[in-house]
C-alpha cells in the first residue's frame, strides 16, 4: 500500500521486537528519493499516526471510515472486529473538561499495520516513549495494547485521591461542619462518571481483541488484551466501590441539610406557638370595647404585660421539657 496522503504522518516500524521511528520520511513532510514510489513494507509491521484530515478510504476501508466519521461525536470507546482487521475509537477521560472536549483517537489494526487517526496529539508521545524505552513489542497489536494501557497507569492513584477527598468530606460532616467544598465533591462525582464510561468502553475493546473473533492476531497478542481486560475489571470493581461510598457521603450531606431544615421549621413553629396567645390578647384589647376588664384600671397595662410574660415563660418551659429547645446541646464546631 503506498504512503499516499501521509505527508503529515508519523511512522514507526517494529524491528527486532522494538518500536523504532521510520526514516523514510524527510524533514518538512517531504520524502527521500529512497522512499519515492516505494510501497509500505508488507512484512515489517508499521505504525502510522495521521490527522483526521488525512484519513483516506484506502487506509481504513468502508467500515473503518464509518467509524472514523464518529470520532468527533463518540461518547465512549468502542471497536468493531472483522476477519482481517479491527477498527475503533478510544475516548479518554475528559480530565476536568467537558465530555465533548475529551481527547480521542481512532485506530485501524491489521496483522501488519496500525493506523491511528489522532487530532489531539495524545498518541505520539506514548509511541515515542515506547521507542526510547525499548519496550518489547512483537506486533502492531502489542503496540495498540500498550497504547490502551498507558492511560491506566495513573488510574489507581487517581481513584485513591478521589477516595481521600470523600473521606475528608465524611470527616467534616461527622464533625458537624455545615459547609464543605460542594464544588469539589461534584467535580469528583463527574470524574467518576467519566471513568466509569471509559472503563466500560475500553473493557469492551480489550474483550473483543482478546477473544477468538480477533483471529488475525497472534495468541500472544490476544493474551495481552485479555490481561488488559482483567485489569480494567479490577479498576471497574474498585470504581464501583468508590461510587457506592460517594453515595453514602452524599446521603450524609443531604441528611445534614434535612436536619438543619427541620431545626429551622421547629424554631419557626415554636416562635409562632409562643406568639399566638400574645396575638389573641393584643387583638382582644385592640378592639377597645367600653366594658373590657382592666381597661380602666391604673395598673391594667402593667398587669396585662405581666400576664403575657408569664404565658411566654410557661410556653418556653413546656417546649424545653418536650425537647424542642436545646440551648445547651449544640455541638461545638472546630
Amino acid at each position: 500500500m503506498p504512503y499516499g496522503g501521509a505527508a503529515m504522518a508519523k511512522v514507526w516500524t517494529i524491528l527486532g521486537d522494538r518500536l523504532a521511528p521510520a526514516e523514510k520520511l524527510a524533514p518538512h513532510g517531504g520524502r527521500t528519493a529512497e522512499a519515492e514510489g516505494m510501497a509500505r513494507p508488507s512484512r515489517v509491521p508499521t505504525v502510522m499516526i495521521v490527522g483526521p484530515e488525512h484519513a483516506a478510504d484506502d487506509e481504513f476501508g468502508r467500515v473503518g471510515m464509518g467509524v472514523v466519521a464518529q470520532l468527533p461525536h463518540a461518547a465512549m470507546p468502542f471497536a468493531e472486529v472483522g476477519d482481517t482487521c479491527a477498527v475503533g475509537v478510544v475516548v479518554l477521560p475528559p480530565a476536568g473538561r467537558r465530555a465533548a472536549e475529551a481527547p480521542r483517537f481512532a485506530f485501524s489494526l491489521t496483522s501488519s499495520e496500525l493506523v491511528i487517526v489522532d487530532g489531539d496529539g495524545v498518541c505520539a508521545p506514548v509511541l515515542n516513549a515506547l521507542s526510547s524505552d525499548d519496550v518489547a513489542v512483537e506486533s502492531c497489536a502489542d503496540v495498540l495494547c500498550c497504547l490502551l494501557a498507558e492511560p491506566l497507569r495513573e488510574q489507581p492513584e487517581l481513584l485513591s485521591r478521589v477516595r481521600a477527598d470523600f473521606e475528608e468530606f465524611e470527616q467534616l460532616l461527622l464533625e458537624g461542619r455545615e459547609r464543605i467544598d460542594r464544588a469539589k465533591m461534584m467535580a469528583d462525582s463527574r470524574r467518576m462518571l467519566g471513568l466509569d464510561t471509559f472503563y466500560q468502553g475500553l473493557s469492551d475493546i480489550a474483550g473483543l481483541l482478546g477473544g477468538e473473533d480477533a483471529a488475525f492476531m497472534s495468541p500472544v497478542s490476544r493474551a495481552r488484551f485479555a490481561a488488559l481486560s482483567r485489569q480494567l475489571d479490577r479498576l471497574s470493581a474498585r470504581l464501583e466501590s468508590l461510587q457506592n461510598y460517594a453515595l453514602q457521603v452524599n446521603g450524609l450531606y443531604q441528611e445534614g441539610i434535612d436536619i438543619r431544615q427541620n431545626n429551622v421549621m421547629q424554631w419557626l413553629t415554636v416562635v409562632t406557638t409562643i406568639a399566638m396567645p400574645l396575638t389573641v390578647i393584643t387583638g382582644w384589647y385592640g378592639m377597645n370595647f367600653p366594658h373590657m376588664g382592666l381597661i380602666d384600671a391604673a395598673d391594667g397595662y402593667l398587669l396585662v404585660a405581666c400576664v403575657c410574660i408569664v404565658i411566654v415563660v410557661a410556653e418556653v418551659v413546656f417546649f424545653y421539657r418536650r425537647g424542642w429547645l436545646r440551648f445547651g446541646s449544640r455541638r461545638r464546631r472546630r
